[in-house]
């Protein structure tokens, strides 16, 4: 597998991309010049639709190895992955997701004076600085190989800058309501045995154990106070204690049975059974029926939900009506396999930002860098060679919302 790097300096996306794996003078060539997509005749090079995908391409690859090292899986390919039933494969449809962003951006930015919104002279002046950075701190072969431009990254950095700060003025008239009841929290605080792997008589045996515990949580003075969590540490190292919370409504955040049970007890009241989940056994405390931290906290989140839903049926209706012609033979020469792999170095050199910008992500390994630029980037090696840049967590670009576009100018 091929291995690039991407830096991104100054909160924008100013990129120092290294090589390795390119040898020789037959490395790959793109036209970044050519028009990939025109939207209501506003034509887009395919430089610029490039970049996006290798910055897209290089978000996806960090959180996915670090899943697969979490649960020690080898294998870090994605892009050739197909879905089952799907004759579609996961990188063919990330490209296409990256160019239906990049048709979304550019309307916004057409809309952008409806909503009294521009870029300011300070903004302007960072793109410029931040393009011309990248452009200088990588290697010109590099560059020909992605198709990719001074103009192309100014234009993909405006892009997203009118994307995040039309968000706000676009949501001004648009009212979003969140009640209690839909927002309503339950807590609860469960000890958990894993039963995974076992065969009918391990499993018994795990439930006798959780039912002696159950007895000695019945046994104390006051259940709704007791420490579930710190008795059980101290007891046994294989009990796991959690207190979570959850809505009716909610998917994924504990286990069916789990709900199924804590819905008909009351405040501090323990549920007399051990409850058999899909993982194992669980003992039930309902802490708070009606938990108004956990509630608000949820009704902060559904409002953040309905603001994007609201933004995106807004982009949705423009992109509907809008004229959007894709070039596909241009627009099939940028690949997304698993033969080529794009790392992500985030390289924070601001000293200082506006109300209007988001950096997004914070920098896993920080090198001394002058405002605006990035240092140089590593030599072309060997294929497979380790990569010696930490790699940064960064939101997938095909999902992001524009609150969180870390590409906007500062």
């Amino acid at each position: 597998m091929k291995n690039f790097k991407i830096r991104i300096a100054c909160g924008l996306l100013a990129l120092t991309m290294g090589v390795t794996g390119i040898t020789g003078c037959g490395a790959a060539k793109l036209d970044g010049t050519k028009t990939v997509v025109t939207v209501n005749e506003e034509a887009i090079p395919l430089g610029v639709a490039s970049l996006a995908v290798r910055y897209t391409q290089a978000q996806n690859e960090y959180y996915y190895k670090q899943f697969a090292a979490m649960y020690g899986s080898e294998s870090t390919d994605i892009w050739d992955t197909k879905e089952e039933g799907s004759d579609v494969t996961y990188g063919e449809e990330t490209k296409n997701d990256v160019l239906e962003k990049i048709e979304k951006m550019c309307l916004v930015r057409a809309h952008a004076a409806d909503y009294q919104v521009e870029l300011t002279d300070e903004e302007k002046t960072k793109i410029t600085e931040a393009a011309k950075s990248f452009i200088e701190a990588n290697d010109a072969d590099v560059l020909k190989r992605i198709g990719v431009t001074q103009a192309d990254a100014e234009e993909y950095m405006e892009l997203n800058t009118y994307y995040e700060k039309a968000f706000e003025p676009m949501l001004a008239d648009v009212t979003i309501e969140v009640t209690d009841e839909e927002a309503k929290q339950s807590s609860i605080t469960y000890t958990f045995l894993s039963t995974k792997d076992m065969d009918d008589e391990a499993k018994a045996e795990i439930k006798s154990k959780m039912e002696t515990l159950l007895e000695e949580y019945k046994a104390q003075e006051d259940i709704a106070s007791f420490d579930m969590k710190a008795y059980t540490e101290e007891k046994d190292d294989d009990y796991m204690t959690s207190t979570t919370s959850f809505g009716e409504e909610d998917e994924g955040t504990v286990d069916d049975a789990v709900k199924e049970v804590a819905q008909d007890l009351q405040d501090g009241q323990l549920y007399d059974g051990i409850v058999e989940g899909s993982a194992g056994y669980f003992i039930v405390r309902m802490d708070k029926v009606m938990d108004p931290e956990a509630t608000q906290t949820k009704k902060e989140s559904l409002t953040e939900t309905k603001r994007q839903e609201a933004f995106d049926a807004i982009v949705d209706g423009w992109l509907k009506e809008a004229d959007v012609k894709v070039e596909k033979s241009t627009w099939k020469k940028v690949t997304l396999t698993d033969k080529e792999s794009y790392s992500l170095k985030i390289e924070d050199t601001t000293e200082d930002t506006t109300e209007d910008t988001t950096e997004g992500t914070t920098n896993d390994t920080t090198e001394d860098t002058t405002d605006d630029t990035t240092e140089d980037t590593t030599d072309d090696t060997t294929e497979d060679t380790t990569d010696d840049t930490a790699d940064t967590p960064v939101t997938d670009e095909s999902t992001e919302t524009p609150a969180e576009t870390q590409e906007a100018a500062e």
